[in-house]
Parts: C-alpha cells; structure tokens; sequence
C-alpha cells in the first residue's frame, strides 16, 4: 500500500511538472499565508515582441 501511494504521488508530480513547463505556468507560494498561486506566463520572445512593438 505504501509503494502504491508513493507511485500515485510521484505520476502526480510528474504530470503537473508536464503542463507547467508545456504551457508555461508559473507557481509560487507567497511566505506570509503559505498560499499557491497559480498564473500563465508569457513566453520570453512574445515579451520581446510586445516590448519593441509597444514602446
């Protein structure tokens, strides 16, 4: 039982790991009140992009 819960946990992990980095989410968990919080981040060559075309 114990390994079946660690095989659980670890495709879990693993499958979260899979759509942060596929669809370029970023996660953090502020210090004071220990929340996650979860936004979509824009791909570096889109920032670029928006910089010399905005500015």
């Amino acid at each position: 039982m114990k390994n079946r819960a660690k095989e659980f946990v670890t495709e879990a992990a693993e499958r979260i790991y899979d759509l942060l980095k596929d669809n370029h989410y970023e996660v953090t968990i502020h210090s004071k009140d220990k929340r996650l919080k979860v936004r979509q981040v824009r791909p570096t060559r889109h920032t670029i992009k928006w910089k010399a075309k905005n500015h």
